[in-house]
């Protein structure tokens, strides 16, 4: 296996050899996500401009390797053998400019700096501009969806395009980005400065266990229910596997109290969804990404 990820990494390192950025081999992919959970990446690639991460996907891609985009790291959970191919970090994607009250904002911007310019809504969602719009990420008062004005992304065939809000396909903590894979490089939001960011942050540090790591929640909630809710009822609160355990104060957030294995997280989801199923007869749906599945 060692032999055989080497060869990979070198083979990468030829192909992405003449591209501008930082090539990392052999990087462990644990320290890159909230969950401090994951393997090893064949290689980890720091494309410093979008027109890099593109020219890296199309060279991935024909070459046969597979490839991963990775922002924050906040809604991931990669395997315990890691990840055979390229991950590509969004890291130094961080443009920023102001036109006319709108904000254009690269990938790699930190979701945090958009709640402090104009979306309060997102205020304490961790992670990045471009994960945050694949996920539509957001809260109970609205999500990122609701500001966009148009959004680039590569497409499968290497071309780049500009979605306009009614192509995105945003729903609850979904997008077409998410459903087809496709890469967002940069993003035009409009301000929303109905609210207040303290109230918010202080409501996230009362009710969610920022202590310790975790990939946020872990299930979508159901139409009408609150997951959290369902999980509570079910009893599960504190439930441990390894060193995965559903959170006391939060019952949607399974943290790692320090050496949690992705094989523990994803028991203890399968313990929830079918202690929910068991209880209330619904099936909870993932909103965690889980890299390979």
């Amino acid at each position: 296996m060692e032999a055989r990820a080497g060869d990979g990494a070198r083979a990468l390192l030829r192909v992405l050899r003449d591209l501008p950025g930082e090539v990392c081999p052999e990087e462990p992919l644990a320290p890159h996500t909230t969950f401090r959970i994951g393997g090893r990446a064949a290689a980890l690639y720091r494309p410093p401009t979008a027109d890099a991460l593109v020219e890296a996907v199309v060279r991935a891609r024909s070459h046969g390797f597979p490839w991963l985009l990775l922002g924050g790291g906040s809604k991931v959970l990669v395997p315990d053998r890691g990840f055979p191919g390229l991950v590509l970090s969004t890291a130094e994607l961080r443009s920023w400019r102001e036109e006319d009250g709108v904000l254009v904002a690269g990938a790699g911007v930190p979701l945090s700096r958009v709640a402090r310019w104009g979306g309060w809504k997102l205020a304490g969602i961790p992670g990045t501009v471009g994960g945050a719009v694949t996920m539509n990420a957001g809260t109970r008062y609205g999500s990122i969806g609701e500001q966009v004005l148009w959004v680039r992304a590569l497409l499968p065939d290497g071309r780049v395009r500009t979605f306009a809000p009614v192509e995105c396909g945003f729903a609850y903590r979904d997008s077409l980005f998410r459903r087809l894979r496709l890469p967002v490089l940069s993003v035009a939001l409009r301000p929303d400065r109905r609210g207040d960011l303290a109230p918010l942050l202080a409501e996230r540090a009362r009710t969610q266990p920022l202590d310790l790591p975790s990939a946020g929640c872990v299930f979508r909630n159901p139409p009408g229910q609150s997951a959290g809710w369902l999980i509570d009822q079910a009893g599960l609160k504190g439930a441990r596997i390894g060193d995965a355990v559903v959170s006391e104060r939060h019952a949607n957030f399974i943290c790692n109290l320090g050496h949690a294995r992705a094989r523990d997280v994803l028991e203890l989801v399968d313990l929830v969804q079918d202690r929910v199923v068991s209880r209330f007869g619904v099936r909870l749906r993932l909103e965690l990404e889980v890299v390979g599945a």
